[in-house]
C-alpha cells in the first residue's frame, strides 16, 4: 500500500521538473503546466505563488516526515554511509532499466570518481566515492566542498540547459544537460533528500579517450 509521503514525495518531485519545465516568459507562454497525479486529477490551475510552494514543498519534506519508515535520519552526504546508499540505488537501476541509462553511466563515474553530488539548500557539494574500492577502505567520511546556498527552484533554473521551446534539453538516456559545466545532470532522491548529481558527458568522455589514444606511447614514437 502507498503511503500518503511516498505519495506526496512522488507529487513533489513531479510538481518541481514539470514547473521548471513551464517555459521562461521570454519565451512569450503565459500558460500552467499540465500536471497531473497518477490518479488523473488535474493540477494545472496553480496560483501564481506556485513557484514559492514548490520550493517550501521540497525543503519542507524531510521537516515533516511522519511515515514511521522514516524515523531514522538519512544518512549524512559526506559519509560512506551515504555512498553506499548511493551505490546501491544505482545498482538497483541498472537492474531495471538496464546497463544503457543514465544510472549505469552515473555508475561509471561513481567508479572513476568523477560524480559530484550536490545540495544547494545545505550550501556543499562532494565527490562521490565507491565505498568498496581497494582505497578507499577505512574511509567514513570527506570534507565537502561550499557552494552558494539556494532553494531547489532557483538552482535548477539556474543549471538545467532549455531548448528554443523553453522545455529542458535531455540527452538521450535521459538525463538533463548542466549548462553551467557542460556535464550530464540528474535531480532526485537518495533515501528520502533530494540531491543535484552531475558526471562528465558521454561526448566528453569520449574525447578525452579519443585524445589518449591517440597521444605517442613514447618519446622514441613521437620523434619517429
Amino acid at each position: 500500500m502507498v503511503s500518503a509521503l511516498t505519495t506526496t514525495r512522488l507529487l513533489a518531485s513531479q510538481m518541481a521538473l514539470q514547473l521548471l519545465q513551464t517555459p521562461d516568459t521570454s519565451q512569450g507562454s503565459s500558460s500552467d503546466p499540465l500536471l497531473e497525479n497518477s490518479s488523473g486529477s488535474d493540477l494545472s490551475n496553480l496560483p501564481s505563488q506556485s513557484q514559492a510552494s514548490l520550493t517550501s514543498m521540497l525543503n519542507g519534506l524531510s521537516a515533516n516526515q511522519t511515515d514511521s519508515t522514516a524515523a531514522q535520519a538519512d544518512p549524512d552526504m559526506t559519509s560512506s554511509s551515504f555512498m553506499d546508499l548511493l551505490k546501491q540505488n544505482l545498482q538497483d537501476a541498472v537492474k531495471n532499466e538496464g546497463a544503457g541509462g543514465q544510472a549505469q553511466a552515473m555508475l561509471d563515474a561513481l567508479d572513476t570518481g568523477t560524480l559530484s553530488v550536490s545540495d544547494p539548500t545545505k550550501g556543499v557539494s562532494i565527490k562521490a566515492w565507491d565505498v568498496n574500492a581497494a582505497s578507499e577502505q577505512g574511509t567514513t567520511s570527506k570534507a565537502a566542498d561550499s557552494i552558494p546556498t539556494r532553494d531547489w527552484n532557483d538552482f535548477l533554473k539556474a543549471h538545467l540547459e532549455r531548448g528554443s521551446d523553453g522545455t529542458f534539453v535531455k540527452n538521450p538516456d535521459g538525463s538533463f544537460i548542466d549548462k553551467t559545466t557542460g556535464s550530464e545532470a540528474y535531480f532526485g532522491q537518495v533515501g528520502s533528500q533530494y540531491y543535484y548529481i552531475t558526471w562528465p558527458s558521454a561526448s566528453a568522455t569520449s574525447d578525452t579517450n579519443a585524445s589518449s589514444s591517440d597521444a605517442p606511447a613514447s618519446a622514441d614514437e613521437a620523434n619517429a
